[in-house]
């Protein structure tokens, strides 16, 4: 039986599953020094592929990144500039940990959801300490965790923008699910470490993050009790019917605003393609009507650029088993148009390289 909102709201006094790892030395040390007054360079950009699937029930999510530069993502990048260095480092590989046993109520496929994000963690800070834009394809959301991490251990001050049509703030005790897709934020954020039991395999990951420097962006489809740990918390969320009120553009000065006042953090956008509307992005496992349009996408994405310190982006959630033909190609544009923005694309033309053939 799930907790009563009072009894999960109440800060516990039960000891927390990272104690031990935040009581003493980090698992591994920030590798560079704190990007405050840092632009990044958006001439250097690296791609990651995690074909992963187990966040969640339903088969395919993990041809997303297979699908999505099949489509042409590289040439799409490219033709932005033809002085972009773009690297694609390939797919993360790992070997699901052996618990022995261990496990931990309403979590499923842990064991594959901790050993994927350990090694994504790993490359997400190769990338950036090679001084790219990294941008990581998705598997399901549960990326996020090694993603995210990954990103803080590169970057002390860290803002996110969670782009999403669903919270994913369930903690194994709120779950209906158990779908780990479904529980990133609360992972992440270190408001919420005394939420948890101790969960094997995850030592590695700590709950760094204030809950204070994330945003969300189309919100749509909350669980009761993530809506308690957000009015708790007072976190910034800014659903559909924000969206419809003030408008795209304002809603996304707020959001960066709000998690970002100084302009000194590094900016990651976690991108759910679902947070678009079914008729924008069909192919996607958890769609709800209502969402965002394409053009409401796109505009994120290029605000997330122009601060000059967007760093990451995950774009999840494309699963090319579902819908038809038509649905796939539709989703898959979609995200191209988003990942091409967040990369500098202007709808309003790209500067040429060169004005050698401009009329003298």
């Amino acid at each position: 039986m799930l907790p009563r909102i009072a009894q999960l709201v109440r800060h516990t006094a039960t000891v927390g599953r990272r104690q031990t790892v935040l009581g003493g030395a980090s698992v591994r040390e920030l590798s560079s020094a704190d990007t405050k007054g840092k632009r990044i360079n958006y001439e250097r950009i690296g791609i990651i592929g995690v074909p992963f699937d187990k966040g969640q029930r339903k088969k395919g999510v993990g041809l997303g990144p297979k699908a999505i530069r099949e489509a042409g993502l590289v040439d799409h990048i490219q033709e932005i500039s033809h002085t972009l260095d773009i690297k694609d480092y390939g797919d993360v590989h790992y070997q699901a940990l052996n618990f022995k046993g261990r496990k931990v109520e309403n979590m499923k496929k842990l064991e594959h959801v901790a050993s994927c994000n350990r090694i994504l963690s790993h490359q997400v800070t190769e990338v950036l300490d090679d001084d790219r834009l990294c941008i990581t394809l998705g598997g399901d959301h549960a990326i996020a965790i090694g993603s995210i991490d990954g990103h803080l251990h590169h970057s002390k001050e860290v803002a996110v923008i969670w782009v999403d049509a669903h919270a994913d703030l369930n903690t194994n005790s709120t779950s209906p699910s158990g779908n780990i897709h479904g529980m990133p934020v609360a992972l992440l954020a270190k408001e919420l470490c005394d939420y948890w039991p101790y969960i094997p395999g995850m030592d590695w990951q700590e709950p760094i993050i204030s809950i204070k420097n994330l945003a969300y962006i189309g919100l749509r489809s909350v669980d009761p009790y993530e809506r308690a740990i957000i009015e708790k918390f007072g976190i910034n969320a800014f659903g559909m019917r924000e969206v419809e009120r003030y408008g795209i553009r304002e809603v996304m000065r707020m959001a960066l605003e709000r998690i970002d006042p100084d302009g000194s953090r590094s900016l990651h956008v976690s991108y759910d393609i679902d947070s678009l509307d079914v008729l924008e992005a069909p192919s996607t496992g958890t769609s709800v009507r209502g969402g965002l349009t394409l053009r409401e996408g796109i505009y994120i994405m290029e605000e997330a650029y122009a601060t000059g310190r967007l760093a990451a982006v995950d774009l999840v959630e494309v699963n090319p088993a579902i819908g038809t033909q038509e649905d796939v190609r539709r989703t898959v544009e979609a995200a191209i148009h988003l990942l091409v923005a967040a990369c500098g694309h202007s709808r309003k033309g790209d500067i040429a390289d060169s004005l050698d053939l401009m009329p003298k």
